[in-house]
């Protein structure tokens, strides 16, 4: 069975997670999720340095592995892609802020990370290394956002240049993370076995 590491958002809600994907046994995924406990006073560097030790153990069975983020957990996810490309087959972001953006107000990285310095840090740090990601690189990277619109995401901040970016017909940000797992899922499972 392939295994792939879900990381889920500010919020953690690792039973929305779990219940999303519930099935994924079915067509032989394992779903492993891995809380970033973003809320805690860990900075980046801790956070991807413990991720990077938790991928490496769980590779040892393994000859590749895949990685989700959801929201907050998108850009996390880019640089375990980037980090350990000997391990990690494909990389998803599930409605994820993958670079600062424009937006002010509520919108804003600034007003979205503010209980989080690492996801601040995370997203900025991603937008710098996304400049030198190959071709190849980025054709094993799926973005998925929603089509009617995400209410904490602007859609210009979703998506990598040369990926495979898709929307699915929903609108708003939690639900689009579940939908986008559970009534969705053979997009993202199709793009992990191929």
């Amino acid at each position: 069975m392939k295994k792939v590491i879900i990381i889920p958002g500010l919020r953690d809600q690792i039973k929305l997670i779990e219940l999303s994907t519930k099935s994924w046994s079915k067509y032989g995924i394992e779903p492993v999720i891995y809380s970033m406990n973003w809320q805690n006073s860990e900075n980046f560097d801790l956070k991807l340095n413990n991720l990077i030790k938790f991928v490496d153990n769980l590779s040892k069975d393994e000859l590749k592995i895949s990685v989700i983020g959801c929201s907050a957990g998108a850009s996390i996810a880019l640089h375990l892609f980037i980090e350990r490309q000997n391990i990690i087959d494909k990389a998803i972001s599930v409605c994820g802020r993958l670079r600062r953006g424009n937006k002010t107000g509520f919108r804003s990285l600034q007003k979205r990370a503010k209980t989080s310095l690492a996801f601040a840090e995370s997203v900025e740090l991603l937008e710098n290394k996304e400049k030198f990601l190959n071709e190849e690189q980025r054709k094993r990277i799926l973005t998925i956002r929603p089509f009617l619109g995400d209410e904490l995401v602007p859609s210009d901040t979703s998506q990598i240049k040369g990926a495979q970016n898709i929307t699915v017909p929903i609108l708003e940000h939690s639900l689009s993370i579940y939908i986008s797992l559970s009534v969705f899922k053979k997009k993202i499972i199709s793009f992990i076995q191929k």
